[in-house]
This record gives structure tokens, C-alpha cells and sequence, in this order.
């Protein structure tokens, strides 16, 4: 289908035109002139046509008809010009011309060349200027007139002789090419207007943009949504009328961009990013994007829980490590130092000391802190199930196999961590595999033939004395030496002296706001037993007791007999699970207060453990996992009270 409509003023023109477009089909070629022109432009408007050509008169009509197509004129060449003169002389020896000042102004040159003088009026195109021109060029003597039709026909209408400026083969060719070369920018320009558009209306940000005066010119979707305005009533009007708290008219005298702004608009809270528009140095118009504040904290916590199960993400940094004691202030400055390294590292410490802790900080503090970090615990899952997840596998693998396949932990932490939790239950098998991708920085899925290079920082930590399994021939040497080539001890929480109080200052503040009462103070007596006791089960069992802590009522300072009820310390000063009190004083305390204060720490005990079965709807193992004791003890510790 054509795309550009040639509306010729003359059937000559027609004829040149047609010449040149004969082996081409986007021309289509059609005579008419001044108003019926005008017409044809606007149903051409309508059919689909890309841009008009047309020539003098008939080309200024079309242009201020308020129709949106480009129209380009077929120009008079100097070749035309002479032809015309000279056709003219034949006719008479006064030659005058009216046209506009564009053509008009180029006749000096040729006046000089022809040595004669040519009568000219300059006119606007308009029919009344055109009159006037004729009747001044016959006034002045001209014999013989030449212009363009609508000027040759009122040169006739005068009783004059008349020459038309006819449009020669080379000034068509240039117009149709010109009007080619408009064609297919302006579809490159609807393309670009297309997708602004797309991005305007289906983006979620809002997106305003005003002009110098501060007035709207445009207005997205997205900001309708959000300040309640619809566009075709705020396109034009003053910013300050439609959402007065933007303070987009700062940037118009400043000139400064002003990024990440919390806005109220409406009763939206918005985060806003607002930058000038400047040309040649000048402020011309604002732009801001803003989007909900809500969105994007609904979004944000979207991607965090989604990575949080995944297990890609490491929560902790050094700052989050509790404690000003030597002991723990010298592991963290030597974790600080691997986190500078890219080696493996093996960290040691009892169950519950914060081994997972420091390896998270490690993560974070290292170069590969924007990358996944990824945590098992090999203690957890059965040696089939557990070299599955660390290796992946393929669909078909083994029965039940997901369809598929599923990708394994090693490539999942490609380019960060992976934290290897209870290195030392891994069983001899998993152990030859482990070290084969260590040293090969490769691993291949179950039921797969390819290798699968991977790029990843090990971080190990283990309980139990590695160097003791090796003698024993229950952990691979060389396995040991690639894991513990920088070692971290995490010292125990007994020989953290005063971090003891601090910590658990800390969980109980945590523990009592989530139950909206203010947290207490510990007594003197208190803080004793704290300090005192062995703490079998570290920060894990501290973090259990304050939790307990926290359920229960006091006034005043946390006296000993609730902080024994938190530790569930049984009678006669004897811990839970068998572990005691250090010191004498707490000992004989115990001992010499009798049944009646046994009989007090009982109730207290009993109560909690009803406590806690009813938070967890009578599931006994999560009960105990909670109280930091054995299922075993719970169900003794039920049986004594019944």
C-alpha cells in the first residue's frame, strides 16, 4: 500500500512524477489543487498515508489546515526560472513575477546574468496578496507574468499574458526522494513514541513531566493510580495545583536533581526521584518518578523471604557479634582477617557458640559479600538426601527424582559461599566427593556425564576435634588439610565472663518486646547464677532461657528464682541435663532453702513447660527444642508433675 500521496497542481507535474515513481509502488499520484487538496489531505490523513507532497500554494494551504502529516514542497530550481524567463520574452519585453519571498529573493543573481530587470512582488500566499501583486506588476508596465498556476491564472483574469514556473524533472525527484527520507524517520520517530508509550502506561512507576512553567505534560497511568488525578485533567495544569507536596518547582530555579525524597501524595507515601531538564544550560521542564513506598517494601520483603528460603542470603555481619570480651574480640579479629582471603576456612566451637554466625560475617565482609551464600548442615540429612543437595542431579537420576532435575547446592553458590555446617558427620563416600570438587573446582550431577565448573569460597565448622577423627581413621586426612587451611576457634560462652549479661540483656530486651512488657533488670543474685553457670549449650541455650525468661511475671528486678525457673534448674542447685552451678555460694543456696523453695522452683517449671506446649498447640518436640532440652526430659519432667 502506498504511503506517501503526491497531490500534483497540474496534470504536467502529475506526468513528471509518475515517470519517476513507475518501478515503485509508495507513491500514489493524484491531481488536485488548493482547497480540493486541502480536502484530499485530510481523508489521506485518515487512509493511512505517511506524508504528503504537494507544491506552492496548494502546499501552504495543506500546512495550516491543522493536518498532522508532513508535507513537502516540490521547490523551483534555477533551471525552472530560466526556462520560464525565457518562454516570457516571447510573449512581451516587461517581464514581473509574484511569489514568495524565499523564491523571490534568489532572482538577483540572475537579473545580473540576463542583464534585465524583473518586476517582482513578494506575497504570503495569500489570494488577496496575490491579486494585489498582479494588479502591481501590471500598474508598473509588465507585459508578461510568471508564477505558479494560482498566480498565472490571476495574471489572465487581469487581462495579462502569463508564464508558469513549472516544476522540472529533477526538482520532483528531490521532493519524492526528500519525502521518502521524512517517511522513514517519522516511522523510526512512531516506533520511539510507541515505546515511550508502552513504557509510560504499563511501568509501575508514576512519571511526570513538566514543562519550564511548571505546568503538566505528562502523566502516566501509574501517577492516575496514585494521586487520584486523571490525566486528561492534569495535562496543563500548574504542578502545584495537582500535587502541591512535590516541590517540583524547586528544580526549575534550582537546577539540582534531588533523588530517593519520601513524598506524601494523598495518602500514599511515596519515595521520589526528581531531575531538571536542561538545554543549552537552561532549565526547560522537570521530570519525577516516584513509586509506593508499601510496593516497594512489599516487594522487598517478597525477594528477601524468597532468598531466605533458598538460603542465598547471609543475615549476619561482625556487627551483629555480641560481646566485648578478649576471648571473642580476638575471633573476630582474626575472622576479619580471612574475610580478606578467598581460602577455606574451618571453624571450630561447641554447639550453639555462633559458629553459622561468623561464617555469615565472614560472607559479608569479603569480596564475593553481593554474591549467594549458601548453608547446609550435613548433620541434618541422610548421606542419599544429603549428596543429592550438594551435588544436584538429572531427571532419572533415582526414583523419585524430580522432573527435570534439580541443581545442587555447589552451583548454586557459584561466585559466593558455601557453608558447610557439621562437616565432620559426612560420611567417608561424601567425603572422597567433596574433596574431588575442592580440588577439581568441578562437580557433576548425579546421573549426569558432564562436568560442571564451579567458582566457590568453602567456609566448614564442625564441634568435633577433626584432628582426633583423622588418628581414628574417621575423617579423610586429606580432606582435612584442603578444609583447615585457616582455622577459627569460637570460644565457648563460659569463657565469656561479662558478654554473659550482655547477651542476654540483649535476647530478653528482644524476647519482652515482642510482648510488648518492659524488660527487667537482673538482680545481683541473678546475674551471679547467670555468670555462674556452665552453659552446656552456649549462646543457643542463653537465647532458650531468656525466651522463657521473658513469659514469665516479676516486679521489680529478675530475682534468682526466676532465673532458675529460666534455666530450669532442678532441685538441690543441679541444672537441667545434668550440669551444675560453678561456685559454692549458689550450691549451698539450693540446698539450704529447703522443700518450700524446691517446691516454688517446681511450680514455676511446670508452669512454663504448660506455657510453652500451649504456644506450640501441644507438639511436644517443638516444645523442647524451645525449653533447650531433650524430649526425653520433657516427658519426665510431665510425668513428675502429673
Amino acid at each position: 500500500m502506498p504511503e506517501i500521496l503526491f497531490l500534483a497542481t497540474y496534470a504536467e507535474i502529475a506526468q513528471v512524477a509518475r515517470k519517476i515513481c513507475k518501478d515503485s509502488s509508495d507513491v500514489a499520484i493524484e491531481i488536485a489543487r488548493m482547497d480540493d487538496a486541502v480536502k484530499r489531505a485530510r481523508e489521506a490523513d485518515k487512509q493511512g498515508f505517511y506524508v504528503l507532497v504537494s507544491r506552492g500554494i496548494t502546499t501552504w494551504k495543506i500546512r495550516n489546515a491543522g493536518i498532522e502529516l508532513p508535507v513537502v514542497d516540490v521547490s523551483i530550481g534555477g533551471y525552472d526560472i530560466v526556462r520560464a524567463y525565457f518562454e516570457a520574452k516571447k510573449l512581451g519585453s516587461k517581464i514581473g513575477i509574484v511569489d514568495v519571498e524565499e523564491v523571490i529573493s534568489g532572482l538577483d543573481s540572475f537579473e545580473d546574468v540576463v542583464e534585465d530587470t524583473i518586476v517582482k512582488y513578494s506575497c504570503s500566499n495569500e489570494h488577496d496578496d496575490i491579486s494585489k501583486g498582479i494588479e502591481y506588476l501590471r500598474k508598473n508596465g509588465v507585459e508578461v507574468v510568471m508564477g505558479k498556476v494560482a498566480m498565472a491564472n490571476e495574471a489572465r483574469r487581469q487581462g495579462m499574458e502569463s508564464v508558469v514556473i513549472s516544476s522540472g524533472f529533477d526538482a520532483v525527484r528531490r521532493a519524492i526522494e526528500e519525502a521518502r527520507r521524512v517517511n522513514v524517520v517519522r516511522k523510526q520517530e512512531m516506533k520511539k513514541a510507541e515505546q515511550f508509550k508502552a513504557i509510560l502506561e504499563f511501568t509501575y512507576d508514576g512519571i511526570i513531566a513538566l514543562d519550564k512553567e511548571g505546568k503538566i505534560t505528562v502523566f502516566n497511568k501509574a501517577s492516575e493510580k496514585i494521586s487520584g488525578w486523571k490525566a486528561e485533567k492534569a495535562l496543563g495544569k500548574y504542578i502545584t495545583r495537582v500535587i502541591p507536596t512535590a516541590n517540583c518547582q524547586r528544580l526549575l530555579d534550582t537546577g539540582q536533581p534531588e533523588v530517593g525524597e519520601i513524598l506524601e501524595i494523598g495518602n500514599a507515601k511515596v519515595i521520589a526521584n526528581r531531575v531538571p531538564i536542561v538545554v543549552d544550560r537552561k532549565v526547560e521542564g522537570v521530570v519525577t518518578t516516584f513509586q509506593q513506598l508499601e510496593r516497594l517494601q512489599k516487594l522487598e520483603g517478597k525477594v528477601r523471604r524468597q532468598l531466605a528460603e533458598r538460603g542465598l542470603i547471609a543475615k549476619y555481619t561482625f556487627e551483629n557479634i555480641a560481646g566485648n570480651s578478649p576471648a571473642i574480640r580476638n575471633a573476630i579479629a582474626f575472622a576479619r582477617e580471612y574475610a580478606g582471603v578467598d581460602s577455606t576456612v574451618l571453624i571450630y566451637g561447641q554447639t550453639g557458640s555462633g559458629k553459622e554466625m561468623f561464617a555469615h560475617a565472614i560472607h559479608n565482609a569479603s569480596q564475593r559479600k553481593n554474591e549467594p551464600f549458601v548453608a547446609i548442615n550435613c548433620a541434618a540429612l541422610p548421606e542419599s538426601l544429603l549428596e543429592s543437595e550438594l551435588f544436584g542431579y538429572v531427571e532419572g537420576a533415582f526414583t523419585g527424582a524430580r522432573k527435570g532435575g534439580k541443581i545442587g547446592m555447589f552451583e548454586m553458590a557459584h561466585g559466593g559461599t558455601l557453608f558447610l555446617d557439621e562437616v565432620g558427620e559426612m560420611s567417608p563416600m561424601l567425603q572422597a566427593r567433596l574433596l574431588r570438587v575442592i580440588e577439581e573446582g568441578e562437580v557433576m550431577r548425579l546421573g549426569d556425564s558432564s562436568i560442571i565448573p564451579v567458582n566457590v569460597r568453602l567456609i566448614a565448622a564442625t564441634h568435633r576435634d577433626l584432628r582426633k577423627m583423622v588418628d581414628n581413621q574417621e575423617f579423610r586426612e586429606d580432606l582435612f588439610y584442603r578444609l583447615n587451611v585457616l582455622s577459627l576457634k569460637i570460644p565457648p560462652l563460659k569463657e565469656r565472663g561479662e558478654d554473659i549479661l550482655l547477651i542476654a540483656r540483649g535476647f530478653l530486651e528482644e524476647f519482652c518486646s515482642r510482648r510488648g512488657k518492659t524488660r527487667g533488670k537482673f538482680s545481683a543474685e541473678a546475674e551471679r547464677i547467670l555468670l555462674n553457670y556452665d552453659w552446656p549449650g552456649n549462646i543457643r541455650e542463653l537465647r532458650n532461657a531468656m525466651e522463657r525468661l521473658a513469659m514469665r511475671p516479676w516486679k521489680g528486678d529478675i530475682d534468682e528464682a526466676n532465673t532458675y525457673s529460666a534455666l530450669l534448674i532442678e532441685d538441690k542447685g543441679k541444672a537441667a541435663e545434668g550440669h551444675e552451678l560453678k561456685g559454692n555460694g549458689s550450691h549451698a543456696q539450693a540446698e539450704g532453702s529447703g522443700g518450700a523453695f524446691d517446691t516454688k522452683i517446681s511450680t514455676l517449671e511446670s508452669q512454663i513447660i504448660q506455657k510453652v506446649l500451649e504456644e506450640c498447640s501441644g507438639n511436644k518436640a517443638e516444645a523442647a527444642r524451645r525449653l533447650g532440652i531433650s524430649r526425653t526430659t520433657l516427658w519426665r519432667k510431665l510425668q513428675a508433675n502429673d
